[in-house]
């Protein structure tokens, strides 16, 4: 008859008993995100799809009776407006931190400060021109938008153009554009 090993020093001990610290870490990280979930949900959180709003907005006399406690959808959109307007961001990596390192740091410390070096910084720069700093990412890259002063229909053509120069400049690494689609042309 077998015997069982209670002592705790048996061949799988060793696998317990390491097992036991990462069990506990990780039921503490599970514990913290938890926490800080229901402490960063909102206080009056928006209606769900299960609980729609009880005052709603009459379907047109054209459309097709809504399904009761279903929840419609409704487009912005004219006719003739298009679907779906895309923006684009640059993000630019220079080869030597050593110029942008001022609006690099003070970007962790205060945002409008490091907006307004860039916008000075830039003023040596044609090809920043029309260009406004959005962030700065842990990589030490400037993530540029356009500034607004083009119609939102010319900015996607003058971005291109824009990541063309930055390209071609010796000092930058890779200037790359990121595209977004904003629904609805906003």
């Amino acid at each position: 008859m077998a015997v069982a090993d209670v002592s705790g020093h048996g061949p799988g001990a060793n696998r317990m008993k390491a097992a036991g610290p990462t069990a506990a870490a990780i039921g503490i990280i599970t514990s913290i995100i938890g926490v800080s979930l229901i402490a960063s949900a909102p206080e009056n959180p928006a209606p769900s799809a299960l609980n729609p709003p009880a005052m709603s907005t009459p379907a047109p006399a054209s459309a097709p009776d809504p399904i009761p406690g279903a929840v419609s959808i409704q487009s912005d959109e004219q006719p003739g407006q298009g679907g779906v307007q895309m923006g684009m961001e640059i993000v630019v990596k220079f080869k030597d931190d050593k110029p942008i390192k001022d609006i690099i740091d003070a970007f962790w410390r205060d945002q409008g400060t490091a907006r307004a070096k860039f916008e000075t910084w830039k003023a040596n720069r044609p090809e920043f021109a029309k260009l406004k700093l959005d962030r700065v990412t842990y990589s030490n890259e400037l993530v540029l938008v356009h500034d607004g002063s083009a119609l939102v229909a010319e900015r996607l053509p003058e971005m291109k153009t824009i990541v063309s120069k930055l390209a071609a400049a010796s000092d930058i690494t890779y200037a790359e554009p990121n595209m977004t689609a904003h629904p609805g042309g906003q």
